[in-house]
């Protein structure tokens, strides 16, 4: 099956990101993994969230950002990655001019119920960033 990030209905989710979905088992043969494309505009961030039953992988597919998993603060650019172990605490920064375009994996898929918020959006830097 192809499926194109523009054959999704976009939606806002917990963290505060724009999501398209690719991959998820509602609508695909594949079950064990979800994939969506998030967005975050410029100067914007989401959430500090967590997750209690899936990990997350970030692929940078465009733009630039921080993304805060823990107490590190990872400087990030197209086609790095970064990985987020279930329970980790974390959310990204765009501190770029233009829109920030990750590639998220979770396996088991993603679920709103299993996804714990933490306060609200930030805007200020709260640690300065590392390079893994």
């Amino acid at each position: 099956m192809k499926r194109s990030p523009r054959d999704s209905v976009p939606y806002v989710t917990l963290d505060g990101s724009l999501i398209y979905e690719v991959v998820r088992p509602e609508f695909s043969r594949v079950n064990t993994v979800s994939l969506a494309v998030a967005e975050i505009p410029p100067g914007e961030s989401t959430v500090p969230h967590y997750h209690l039953d899936f990990d997350e992988v970030y692929w940078v597919l465009e733009g630039r950002g921080i993304v805060h998993v823990g107490s590190r603060s990872l400087e990030v650019h197209p086609e790095d990655c970064v990985e987020i172990p279930r329970g980790s605490v974390h959310w990204v920064e765009n501190d770029g001019s233009e829109t920030l375009r990750i590639l998220c994996v979770c396996s088991p898929p993603y679920r709103h119920e299993t996804t714990v918020t933490l306060g609200s959006k930030r805007t200020s830097r709260s640690s300065s960033p590392t390079r893994d």
